[in-house]
């Protein structure tokens, strides 16, 4: 019997999303048309989103999470530091980081793939916190008094 962060338990959906999020920062940051001039300031958005990453790593450490929305076998429930407003900073993180990339690109491709990552991160989010239910226990009361990514917003 395998446990819910085995690979052999992670469903097609769960490799979709992953694979589409993967693809979706290669499209942002591809350099479809030459080189932007005069929009450094955007990639401003992009240093945020580094700093709200280092963050999250302090207080949520490589091992208890991976790029799959099913937890690890060994995953624990972290509500400290970021944790404490959002229940997905690190997803918060590359948002912001793609959307300077995408910003500062600027051309209609990366739209379309800043389009597309948020679509994943969405999907990744609604199977990731249905598994977080089954796996915590004190989940739910956690829900009640966080958000998902932007604090007091949403």
């Amino acid at each position: 019997m395998t446990d819910a962060g085995s690979a052999r338990d992670k469903s097609m959906l769960s490799h979709a999303l992953v694979t589409l999020q993967m693809t979706s920062i290669v499209v942002i940051a591809w350099p479809f048309f030459a080189q932007p001039s005069g929009r450094l300031h955007w990639l401003a958005i992009s240093a945020i989103g580094v700093v709200v990453g280092l963050y999250t790593l302090a207080h949520n450490k490589l091992g208890n999470f991976g790029i799959y929305p099913e937890p690890l076998d060994n995953a624990c429930l972290v509500t400290s530091g970021p944790y404490r407003w959002i229940r997905h900073p690190m997803y918060t993180s590359l948002l912001l980081f793609m959307l300077g990339v995408a910003l500062y690109r600027n051309a209609w491709p990366n739209y379309l793939g800043l389009a597309l990552l948020m679509l994943a991160i969405f999907g990744k989010m609604q199977r990731e916190e249905a598994h977080l239910h089954l796996k915590f226990t004190d989940y739910s009361d956690y829900v009640k008094r966080t958000r998902r990514l932007l604090p007091g917003v949403y």
